[in-house]
């Protein structure tokens, strides 16, 4: 890629020429003081002579700097054009022809129609006798915009028609995407809401005959909200749930099965969720024990593993509060 390293002044003399000169020699002068005071600034004024010498390196340096954002700028500006000049032609294009044929679309027509009928005429006939000058009558009193006017530019007119007419099709099938895809994330996002509402049912109500506290809950519910939205771990410092009777930790193990097994969450995020939630009763076990018996069907428990709680909730809510469902 060629850079243009001095500008080079018009070879004609005149005014331009002398303007050119004008502007470069300004331009050098400019940048050989520059060059002289940054010189001076770096030795401190101190060496006339050091600074001579260090004003013609500095001056390329600012002088190459100039060039080189001066063609950034100028690459840039043609890229810009020549990447936009395909669409800017095409639009021009289209208007011209449109315009025309709006214009002169009966012409068109028939001139179209008659070139039609003359090469089937040609093709199927019998030879006829010379009618040149009555064709010649006809062409001169015709204007010459008609006579310009081939089959070929017909169907180019009806490609780009085509292709318009696609590119609107497809503007109104991206913007009916668009609208689609919103409504099912708004519906995705009301599922993900309701299950989330029923996992913290779940939640509330299968502990709260154990006999903890509402700040215990609470606390509870977050842990399980990160779990859910978050494939996250509360740390056991932050937590302070403590140990109640009734409660084993197979039970503990189940109940955080059962809600990971809802939204899919691997054994190990698991075992750690219940370590650090239930600490006061894993506090002597390894994360890899828990992950090993998270599951827990042999036997009676009084959290019993269950693979469907969304579902049996409305059973859980009756014998929690009472409450009869239909």
């Amino acid at each position: 890629m060629e850079i243009d390293i001095f500008p080079i002044p018009h070879r004609k003399e005149g005014i331009a020429r002398n303007l050119d000169k004008g502007f470069l020699g300004i331009l050098i002068i400019t940048y050989v003081i520059a060059a002289y005071k940054t010189a001076q600034w770096i030795v401190g004024g101190n060496n006339d002579f050091v600074c001579v010498l260090l004003t013609i390196p500095i001056f390329v340096g600012y002088y190459a700097l100039f060039v080189l954002a001066c063609h950034g700028i100028k690459t840039g500006l043609y890229a810009y054009f020549k990447s936009h000049r395909k669409e800017w032609n095409s639009i021009a294009d289209r208007e011209e022809m449109e315009e025309y044929i709006a214009l002169n679309l009966g012409h068109i027509q028939k001139k179209a129609q008659e070139k039609t009928a003359t090469i089937t005429n040609t093709k199927n006939a019998a030879p006829i006798a010379d009618d040149t000058p009555k064709r010649e009558r006809n062409v001169e009193s015709h204007s010459p915009e008609e006579i310009t006017v081939t089959p070929e530019a017909l169907e180019k007119l009806q490609l780009k028609r085509d292709i318009q007419k696609a590119h609107d099709e497809l503007e109104v099938f991206i913007n009916q995407v668009q609208i689609d895809r919103k409504q099912m994330k708004e519906a995705k996002d009301a599922r993900e809401a309701r299950k989330l509402e029923a996992i913290l049912k779940y939640t509330r109500y299968t502990l709260m005959p154990h006999g903890f506290t509402d700040e215990e809950l609470y606390q509870i519910e977050e842990a399980v909200k990160l779990l859910v939205e978050l494939n996250g771990v509360t740390r056991m410092e932050v937590l302070s749930v403590s140990k109640k009777k009734g409660l084993k930790q197979a039970d503990l193990k189940n109940f955080c099965w059962n809600i990971a097994n809802q939204y899919g969450i691997n054994p190990k995020t698991t075992a750690l969720f219940a370590l650090n939630l239930f600490y006061a009763w894993f506090s002597n076990t390894e994360p890899s024990s828990i992950q090993k018996t998270l599951r827990n069907t042999a036997g009676t428990y009084t959290i019993e593993i269950d693979a469907n709680i969304i579902e049996h909730l409305p059973e859980l809510e009756e014998k929690v509060l009472g409450k009869n469902h239909q």
